[in-house]
């Protein structure tokens, strides 16, 4: 009688290994009941590579790391990293709570070489749902021997991120020598340096990141360097105590049952909350600019209040259309090379559509999300992270709230609470009194 290995089934899946997914892989990994597996198509842990310029540095604290704003006790933390690296004490002595975006992402790499439940070069090409095991069905290319394999989960936790959102007016073909989005500027960086001008578009804290680095190259661009932003002014980013307690449990839970219509309201008041400037790169970028004109040699241009509307590639150029919005007049700018810091979107993985009818979405094709990160039918198969803005708020792509949000989908997964969250810790009262 021919025996039959049945495969393993892992108690969960998370496709996509970004700083979010890489810490629920560090916080299910002293969970001793819980069986995980995580996937991603590219060869190790990077993060933002075509940003990582020596003085960027992350937006939130240095304890907001992968894990110990959920378990303070783990052995993956921030300050576990420096201890292995000799640098508790210099870090210490800094006293500075904001590291460099090299230095997260040597951290995320340290941890990510200590977990064994991670597996990059694995491309997820799609999930189908197997009846007869009762489980997901991943569907995998590994990329070193170009083998197609299968995993089984019973859950999964969507990390796949979000991907460059460029405006719909742009041609199909991308031409990156004249123009591409930010997320590829070190790559594109040295045939920049060789342009006559460069034009940025944006208005956000990577768009300003680039032009005070393209500042430092005062021999080039002898036609210019401009920056466009859609936004009235340079907003710095707020910072306040008051401020940051809208990241808590508490707002978020507040916020998540709020109408639609309120919601729709308030997002975009908040947009200084997650969208504005590091105040420092903006005092940066004024002194430079102030120096150079007290030499008196290349004044770069800044214009606000201008909308990008249309693109179109000259011969040697590309012709972009603006709107002023204060002024209410049109105008077009010509530029050897444009740098697009358009943000990024949420987009559905195409691997998903085998199952789309468990998938839960709106009429704009973005999930609903339940308070627990769920988005399946049956609840609590599928769950997503950063890509519950539009249910939970702007604290959607704060990596300080990675932590909390995984602790809750770990907490989901289990069935019981693994890890106490803390669930009023602000002092701040949203709502009417109960």
């Amino acid at each position: 009688m021919e025996s039959y290995l049945a495969p393993r089934i892992y108690d969960l899946a998370g496709i996509g290994i970004g700083p979010f997914n890489l810490g629920l892989a560090a916080l299910a990994q002293p969970v001793a009941s819980l069986s995980c597996i995580f996937l991603d198509s590219k060869p190790c842990f990077s993060w933002h590579p075509g940003l990582m310029m020596d003085f960027t540095t992350v937006q939130v604290p240095f304890y907001a790391d992968l894990v110990t704003l959920a378990n303070p006790a783990s052995s993956f933390s921030f300050l576990c990293y420096l201890k292995a690296m000799g640098r508790i004490i210099r870090f210490a002595i800094r006293e500075n709570n904001y590291i460099s975006r090299r230095e997260y992402n040597d951290y995320c790499c340290w941890v990510a070489a200590q977990l064994g439940n991670l597996r990059f070069g694995h491309e997820v090409t799609a999930v189908t749902w197997n009846t007869q095991l009762a489980c997901y069905t991943i569907h995998t290319l590994r990329h070193r021997d170009h083998r197609r394999l299968l995993l089984y989960a019973r859950k999964l936790v969507l990390g796949t991120g979000s991907v460059p959102s460029i405006p719909d007016f742009l041609p199909v073909a991308e031409n990156t020598s004249r123009y591409f989005h930010s997320g590829r500027y070190l790559f594109e960086k040295e045939g920049l340096l060789q342009k006559p001008d460069v034009t940025l578009i944006g208005s956000g804290q990577s768009a300003a990141e680039i032009f005070y680095d393209l500042l430092q190259y005062p021999g080039h661009f002898p036609r210019g360097l401009h920056w466009f932003t859609r936004s009235g002014r340079l907003h710095p980013m707020d910072t306040g105590a008051f401020s940051f307690e809208l990241t808590s449990p508490a707002y978020i839970r507040y916020f998540y049952h709020l109408p639609e219509e309120q919601k729709k309201k308030i997002l975009p008041e908040q947009v200084l909350l997650y969208k504005g400037i590091n105040r420092e790169l903006l005092h940066a970028i004024y002194e430079t600019l102030y120096q150079r004109s007290v030499a008196g040699v290349w004044q770069p241009a800044v214009r606000t209040a201008c909308s990008l509307e249309n693109m179109e590639l000259q011969q040697d150029a590309c012709r972009l259309y603006f709107h002023q919005t204060e002024q209410q007049q049109y105008f077009h700018h010509d530029t050897a090379a444009c740098i697009l810091a358009t943000g990024y979107a949420y987009t559905l993985p195409a691997f998903l559509q085998p199952v789309r009818e468990r998938i839960m979405t709106d009429e704009q094709a973005r999930y609903i999300v339940g308070e627990n990160y769920a988005v399946s039918r049956p609840a609590g198969e599928v769950f997503v992270q950063n890509a519950e803005l539009h249910t939970h708020g702007f604290s959607a792509p704060d990596l300080g709230l990675g932590p909390h949000r995984n602790a809750v989908i770990i907490n989901n997964v289990l069935g019981y609470t693994y890890y106490k969250t803390e669930d009023n810790p602000v002092f701040q009262h949203f709502g009417i009194p109960a």
